[in-house]
């Protein structure tokens, strides 16, 4: 699908959708839960990504049934299959999260996911899950993975994806017994793996960090008790375009917020207001309005995915802003570094490339023109507010790559006055 956009200011009230974050990882311990039920509430967009997670999580032996803005999901059986196959579509948190666990559900399982995924990292996981007694057939995908963990002790690195972590501390939860964690590196990307202990410890698992990179996890199947009703809270990552939209724009009031939350990207309000964003938060509501933006110095080590939104904020403020910090947004569903620079460069951004990032000299008004979303989904939802100021309209190329997060954004878009025409 592609899409040509006609400059307009957006106007408007809008709900948030789910937290992409929360649910994949909600999902997951509901299935590998012992003999349970439970209600996941306020889901109101399903995206590709979540839909992966409940296809293999239906796969190793849960029922799975939307209901309206629910998921009902009633958890995995005692009966070990012989076999199962997993496809992660392009899914990196499914793969990511899932990979671990499947040996405890099946005796063998083959994994696999989309040509893009399968460039993404992940050595460093299958090599840590090798240690601790799995069997890897094949090193490349599709993976066909067998064994038992035979260890309470794993080790990996923190810097290259949080999402081995996170991995690791559902694995743990299903072991009976205390297991550790070691990160030889920093962690980066904290905030999602705190997601992951906070939905652990809501699900009854015992996470203690004894000191920086070192977790101790009290797992055990029985030990995993989901509420009967677990509300899924709004996500931040998303809610980042149409606030920073409000900005660009005349305004936009977005409710279901929670502005105490683990995730990392609710920063998103602190960045806007630095930079000199007119912004109302209440427990209710966060709203954006029309700002006169000055330039700003930004690392993304810990907030990657605002990254090309905050490229677009830098493009329309005054002065030269910094964003840094960004070395493993080259392993993002594009590498976002680039991606980011030429969708700025074909707007008629004044921007330069670094290492870590770009240094952007804004400008009050961008050209226009055609952007290669380079499938990318925040590439495509940057693009959309973008075109609120520039001269002339906005195509992008394929634009249904915003299916993998947020299927409902250009509907939404229409909503609070975005034009638009879907061209192919």
């Amino acid at each position: 699908m592609n899409v040509k956009i006609k400059p307009n200011e957006i106007k408007g009230k809008m709900k948030s959708i789910p937290s992409k974050s929360l649910l994949h990882r909600a999902i997951i311990l509901s299935g590998i839960a012992k003999d349970r039920e439970i209600i996941l509430k306020q889901v109101n967009t399903i995206s590709e990504d979540i839909e992966a997670t409940l296809t293999c999580i239906e796969k190793l032996g849960a029922k799975t049934k939307v209901e309206g803005d629910s998921i009902r999901i009633t958890s995995l059986g005692n009966i070990k299959k012989s076999k199962v196959e997993l496809h992660c579509k392009e899914s990196g948190t499914t793969l990511r999260l899932l990979l671990p666990l499947v040996s405890t559900f099946s005796k063998e399982a083959t994994v696999d996911c989309s040509e893009g995924l399968r460039k993404r990292p992940l050595r460093e996981l299958i090599e840590t899950l090798e240690e601790s007694g799995l069997y890897f057939k094949e090193k490349g995908f599709p993976i066909n993975i067998s064994g038992n963990v035979t260890t309470d002790f794993f080790k990996i690195s923190g810097d290259i994806s949080s999402q081995y972590v996170s991995g690791l501390l559902l694995l743990s939860s299903l072991l009976d017994q205390r297991s550790s964690i070691y990160l030889t590196t920093k962690l980066e990307s904290r905030a999602y793996v705190n997601i992951t202990i906070k939905v652990l410890r809501d699900f009854g698992i015992i996470v203690n960090e004894l000191e920086e990179g070192v977790f101790e996890i009290y797992g055990g199947r029985d030990k995993i008790l989901p509420p009967k009703e677990y509300q899924i809270e709004g996500d931040w990552s998303n809610a980042a375009f149409f606030l920073v939209g409000g900005c660009l724009g005349d305004s936009i009031k977005m409710s279901g917020l929670n502005l105490e939350s683990s995730q990392g990207d609710k920063k998103i309000v602190q960045i806007l207001k630095k930079a000199g964003a007119i912004l109302t938060c209440s427990d209710d509501f966060i709203s954006s309005n029309r700002s006169h933006l000055n330039s700003f110095e930004v690392d993304f080590s810990e907030t990657p995915d605002l990254f090309p939104i905050l490229s677009v904020v830098a493009a329309l403020s005054k002065g030269q802003s910094i964003l840094k910090g960004g070395e493993r947004l080259k392993l993002k569903e594009s590498n976002r570094i680039e991606s980011t620079f030429q969708m700025l460069k074909s707007l008629g951004a004044d921007v330069k490339k670094r290492e870590d990032g770009l240094i952007i000299q804004g400008k009050e008004i961008l050209d226009g023109g055609i952007v290669n979303s380079f499938n990318d989904h925040r590439i495509v939802m940057s693009v959309t507010m973008a075109s609120i100021r520039c001269k002339e309209p906005v195509s992008i190329v394929n634009a249904g790559a915003v299916n993998k997060s947020y299927p409902n954004f250009f509907e939404d878009f229409k909503k609070v006055g975005g034009i638009f025409d879907v061209i192919s």
